[in-house]
């Protein structure tokens, strides 16, 4: 089956202002055609849908889908922007569609699309990037798995961004279940000031808070992996208005201000135990609860590939 992403667009990129009703592809057909063939940009709120990705307008919408050869990388650049508003670029194709004679066989509807190797997004920036550096192995089944990461809060308030900390075969979504007995607070070095909160326990994770309009990059940041990682490798960034962790707020567990520099490129090891400045722990070493506010949850693949 081929990886199916779609974008509806915003009513600013269509010939005609009138919205169609939920039962009328005609009339949304109508406002589409006059642009089959031409180089066009859209743009709408990215979610995820049965097929893909589906940008909700009109009821209707437009996919982008590989023709030829499926690009699975290509198509998971897509998950950043999960819940954001985006705009992509492409030529704009149309469809008849498909019947299917099977009843355990989907039809494919008439559709407008445009082809994935020719879809671009133009804005915004991904919330997350991940690639891939290094996988050290330690006393099995343990790995240690070494990440450059990008994060981008293009917000105008402050967000908090958790990774994990450990994943494995049987591993959960972030703040799902578990809990944290114990904070470990790091201050890598590098451009800029980067505060790294490593949460202990069987619940655990990795947070940093950046500011309005920041971009924080992280070199050999480390995820350690329970058993022979898969690849491509799911990893979840949690994108959080705020958390606490027993009841305590998040910044009273960090100890002082935790906020990121706007601008900062640590370069060294993001847990390296000469930079930790603090630990606190429970009163009697027992897990409590950590309760997160989220704003959004980004699933990206990362290939573990050599570079």
């Amino acid at each position: 089956m081929i990886a199916i992403t779609a974008l509806i667009l915003f009513p600013s990129v269509l010939t005609a202002a009138t919205k169609c009703r939920s039962s009328d592809f005609a009339c949304f057909k109508r406002k589409m055609m006059p642009s089959v063939g031409r180089k066009i940009a859209i743009a709408g709120v990215l979610s995820s849908a049965k097929l893909g990705w589906i940008v909700r307008f009109d009821h209707w919408g437009v996919y982008i889908y590989a023709v030829g050869t499926d690009d699975t990388s290509k198509m998971n650049a897509f998950a950043p922007f999960e819940g954001q508003t985006i705009k992509v670029s492409g030529t704009l194709r149309h469809s008849a569609g498909s019947g299917s004679t099977r009843s355990d066989e989907a039809s494919i509807p008439e559709h407008f699309f445009f082809d994935l190797a020719d879809a671009k997004v133009i804005s915004p920036r991904p919330a997350a990037e991940i690639e891939f550096r290094e996988m050290r192995r330690r006393k099995p089944p343990l790995a240690e798995l070494y990440f450059d990461i990008r994060l981008r809060n293009d917000g105008a308030a402050a967000r908090w961004f958790l990774l994990p900390s450990n994943l494995g075969s049987s591993n959960t979504s972030i703040g799902a279940k578990g809990g944290i007995d114990t904070l470990e607070v790091f201050a890598p070095r590098g451009q800029g000031r980067v505060i790294i909160g490593h949460f202990l326990g069987t619940g655990g994770f990795q947070a940093l808070l950046l500011p309005p309009h920041a971009e924080v990059r992280l070199r050999l940041f480390p995820i350690s992996y329970w058993g022979e990682p898969p690849d491509p490798l799911r990893i979840e960034v949690v994108i959080a208005k705020t958390f606490s962790i027993g009841g305590e707020s998040a910044e009273k567990w960090f100890g002082s201000q935790p906020l990121s520099s706007v601008k900062a490129d640590i370069t060294e090891n993001a847990k390296s135990t000469s930079r930790m400045l603090r630990s606190k722990s429970t009163p009697d070493n027992k897990e409590v609860a950590a309760r997160i506010e989220e704003d959004r949850r980004l699933q990206l693949m990362v290939s573990l590939a050599p570079k």
